[in-house]
């Protein structure tokens, strides 16, 4: 039996780069936590009313992910006023866009939904905060008050494979497992015609 150097090759190519493929791919997994909206004594209250933030914990750095913040349409708005929701995601170690307060109304029936964009602008681990608000706007006029109603720390691991990132690990192991292929079918037509 003679040894086979293109096999050889083609096994090293492919074992290195089909785990580069996978971690480079696996989608990351979410969190999410959720909490009643309480309002602080003497403010007007939400019952029924909740928040729910969803996110990943950890994800592959150079990559970036979204996080959402539902506020549910269950449960009735305070009597003679408007309510507005506002949040803001505070990632002082990563891209969070939009950096800025947002804010929608709730009305009868309906929530209000946030999304960000979270960025990492290296690896290990990065805290943050998510701020949600309500501004209580009275219908009759005179002077709106504002709430912090949940401030939720976020902790987000970012993570690398041999020092790439999410997007090196998949370029890099997409051509070695091209690589490893076409090394194996070159072996295979080499094989063929020496028998």
């Amino acid at each position: 039996m003679r040894f086979n150097w293109r096999l050889v090759l083609a096994a090293i190519f492919l074992l290195v780069s089909i785990p580069l493929l996978i971690w480079g791919f696996w989608p990351p997994r979410r969190e999410t936590a959720t909490v009643p909206l309480v309002t602080p004594a003497g403010a007007p209250s939400l019952p029924g009313r909740t928040a729910r933030l969803t996110y990943s914990p950890s994800m592959r750095a150079g990559d970036s992910q979204v996080a959402r913040l539902d506020v549910s349409a269950d449960g009735d708005l305070p009597p003679g006023y408007d309510v507005v929701a506002e949040a803001r995601l505070d990632f002082p170690l990563a891209e969070a866009r939009p950096a800025e307060l947002v804010s929608a109304a709730l009305t009868e029936g309906h929530g209000a939904t946030f999304y960000w964009e979270a960025k990492p602008r290296g690896t290990g681990t990065l805290s943050g905060t998510l701020w949600l608000y309500l501004r209580f706007v009275p219908k009759a006029g005179g002077e709106e008050t504002r709430q912090p109603v949940w401030a939720e720390r976020v902790e987000i691991r970012s993570t690398s494979l041999l020092g790439r990132t999410g997007s090196e690990a998949r370029a890099a192991g997409a051509a070695g497992t091209l690589a490893g292929l076409v090394i194996l079918l070159w072996a295979r037509s080499a094989k063929q015609n020496r028998a």
